[in-house]
C-alpha cells in the first residue's frame, strides 16, 4: 500500500502540480485547501506525511502545524513556502516540522526530503514498538503460588538494600527478568542497568569489558574503553 501524503496549499495550481508530481513516484495524494480542512482530513483519515503551505489565509501553515501537535498527532510535516527565511525556518521546526523548504524547489529534491521524512518515521515507530517488545519482555509475571510470592518478596527486599545479590537457575529460568525487576524497584531505578555476559570471555578481555583499558595497553587497543563497571556507576550491573 502507498504511502499516503496530504498536501495543504490555498492556491489550487500549486496542490494539483506538487500533487500529481508526487503521484507519479507511486505516492497517494490527498488535498486541502486551508488549514482548517487539513485538520479535519488527518482526524479522519489519517496520513503517512504531511506537505503544509506556509502562508494561508486563516490558520497559516504554523498554526496548523502547533494545532496538530497540541492535538497529539505526529505526523511529520514538511513546510513549504514561496517566502522564505531564517526565522521562519527556526520557527517551523521548533513548532515540530521535520523540513523547511522554500520555492521554487526542484521536484527531485522535494521527492527526496518526502522519502527521508517517510524513512524517518517508520524507523521511529520501529524503535517505539521495539521498546515496547522490551518491556513487556521483563515484566515480572506475578505467580500465584506460595513459592513465587516468596521469591518475589525476597527479591523486593534485596532491592530495598545496597548489598550484592546472585540470582541462581537452571537457563531459561528467568534470572535476567529478575535481575531487571530488582534494578526496577530499587531507588537506583533512574540510574544506569549495565550488563555484562561473562561466558566466553577470557581473563583478559573480562577485565578490559569489566574496568576498560587506555588507549595502546594492549595489542589491538586503538582507544580508550570506558569498563561495564563504570558505564553502570551508580545504579545496577548484571554479570
Amino acid at each position: 500500500m502507498s504511502d499516503k501524503i496530504l498536501i495543504v496549499d490555498d492556491e489550487p495550481s500549486n496542490r494539483n502540480i506538487l500533487g500529481q508530481e508526487l503521484i507519479h513516484r507511486g505516492y497517494a495524494v490527498d488535498l486541502a485547501r486551508n488549514g482548517r480542512e487539513a485538520i479535519c482530513k488527518l482526524e479522519s483519515a489519517p496520513a503517512e506525511l504531511v506537505i503544509l503551505d506556509y502562508m494561508m489565509p486563516g490558520m497559516d501553515g504554523l498554526d496548523v502545524l502547533r494545532e496538530l501537535r497540541v492535538l497529539g498527532n505526529e505526523t511529520p510535516v514538511i513546510m513549504i513556502t514561496a517566502y522564505g527565511s531564517v526565522e521562519r525556518a527556526v520557527d517551523a521546526m521548533r513548532a515540530g516540522a521535520y523540513d523547511f523548504i522554500t520555492r521554487p524547489f526542484e521536484p527531485d529534491h522535494i521527492a527526496l526530503v518526502v522519502q527521508k521524512a517517510l524513512e524517518r518515521d517508520r524507523l521511529k515507530r520501529e524503535i517505539e514498538v521495539l521498546s515496547e517488545e522490551a518491556g513487556q519482555r521483563y515484566r515480572l509475571v506475578m505467580g500465584t503460588s506460595a513459592k513465587m510470592k516468596q521469591v518475589i518478596e525476597t527479591a523486593k527486599k534485596a532491592a530495598a538494600s545496597s548489598t550484592t545479590v546472585m540470582l541462581l537457575g537452571e537457563s531459561g529460568t528467568g534470572k535476567e527478568v529478575f535481575a531487571r525487576n530488582i534494578h526496577k524497584w530499587s531507588d537506583r531505578r533512574d540510574k544506569p542497568f549495565a550488563i555484562i555476559n561473562c561466558v566466553g570471555l577470557s581473563r583478559e578481555l573480562l577485565e578490559s569489558e569489566l574496568f576498560g583499558h587506555e588507549q595502546g595497553a594492549f595489542t589491538g587497543a586503538h582507544q580508550r574503553k570506558k569498563g561495564k563497571t563504570g558505564a553502570g556507576a551508580g545504579g545496577n550491573c548484571l554479570f
